[in-house]
Parts: structure tokens; C-alpha cells; sequence
């Protein structure tokens, strides 16, 4: 208590003397974050078409109605991790990077990370693209944070969980993504 109060006074000060020194804050909390949960499992998921032999079209979600389809997230599991409170830090944290994303046309997430009240009810969640670099969320994200997604961070979260692809490394994929960034645009 005695060293937040000398460091309040101190930087109270430094204020008043007019030097260009921020005032001491708290570390950012995340903007979004359910109030109440009792614990948060991420998934990797299969998508319905990915062992189809026929064409399917893009856009499939577990988000439906305002609601974690659990039902389909049981049949279409891959594997499975429950997160400790500092990586449900890290992921909601990503959720609200500075830099912003461009994500493409398709949606077709593989993994969704639901957050789970005392009596095992999904009360909020996150579902990832990582093909396309976009993210939906339930409950939904505000207009600030749209597009403004740390999409290493949550590809570095979902390995170090167990739930990244076996078709290529987190290096890889971000490389990938750098390739994407620096193609030059067509004329």
C-alpha cells in the first residue's frame, strides 16, 4: 500500500513538473472477456466437409444463433486442452492487438476456444480462422476491435496447447503469412 501511494505521489509529480512522462497505469485488461466462467477448453475441430469428397462451400461456423453449437464441437473434435488463467489471459489479450489484420474471403475456422460457466454451460467463445486471419466470437466482438487480432499469438497459444495442424509448423505458417503480406498487388 505505502509503495503504491509513494509511486501515485511520484508520478503525480512528474505530471505537475511537466516532463513528458506518462503517469503509472495498470496493465491492460482485455476489452474482451466474459464477466463469469468457470474454466476455457480449446478445440481443434474438423469441418463437416473436410473429409467430403465433393466441393463445399466456405463459411461454416460452431457460432449459430448466439449460441456454441456443442452438439457438432462433440462429433467434430479433434483434440482438446483446458487452458490456465494465464493463457485465457494471452488469448483474450490477442484479441485485442494494435495491429490490424485483412482477413480474406473464406471462413472456414478449425479451432474455437469456449469458455464454460460451474455447471458446464459454453457462455461465451472464440472461433479462429487461421487460413483466412479472422476471428468470431460470441458474445460478439465490438466495432474497435474488429480486424485487430494478434493472429501469432494465438497460433503460439494453440501449439503450445497441442491444437495446432499437423501440415505445417507455427514457422511456417507464420512465414506463410509474411509471403501473403509482401505479395505485390496486382495493377
Amino acid at each position: 500500500m505505502r509503495v503504491k501511494f509513494l509511486v501515485f505521489v511520484l508520478a503525480a509529480l512528474i505530471a505537475q513538473a511537466g516532463v513528458g512522462v506518462e503517469p503509472v497505469t495498470k496493465i491492460a485488461e482485455p476489452r474482451w472477456a466474459p464477466h463469469s466462467y468457470a474454466k476455457v477448453i480449446g478445440y481443434r475441430f474438423k469441418l463437416p466437409s473436410d473429409d467430403s469428397k465433393q466441393p463445399v462451400p466456405s463459411g461454416f461456423t460452431l457460432l449459430k444463433d448466439g449460441v456454441v453449437d456443442t452438439t457438432q464441437l462433440e462429433s467434430l473434435t479433434a483434440k482438446a486442452a483446458e487452458l490456465r488463467p494465464e493463457q485465457v489471459r494471452r488469448l483474450t489479450m490477442a484479441l485485442q492487438a494494435k495491429k490490424v489484420t485483412y482477413p480474406a474471403a473464406c471462413y472456414d475456422p478449425h479451432h474455437i476456444f469456449v469458455f464454460y460457466s460451474g455447471d458446464g454451460k459454453a457462455v461465451a467463445a472464440v472461433e479462429v480462422c487461421f487460413g483466412c486471419t479472422r476471428v468470431s466470437a460470441l458474445p460478439e466482438l465490438t466495432e474497435p476491435m474488429w480486424y485487430r487480432h494478434d493472429f501469432s499469438a494465438l497460433a503460439h497459444l494453440s501449439d503450445e496447447l497441442g491444437l495446432w495442424f499437423g501440415t505445417r509448423t507455427v514457422k511456417e505458417w507464420e512465414a506463410l503469412q509474411g509471403e501473403v503480406k509482401r505479395k505485390p498487388e496486382k495493377p
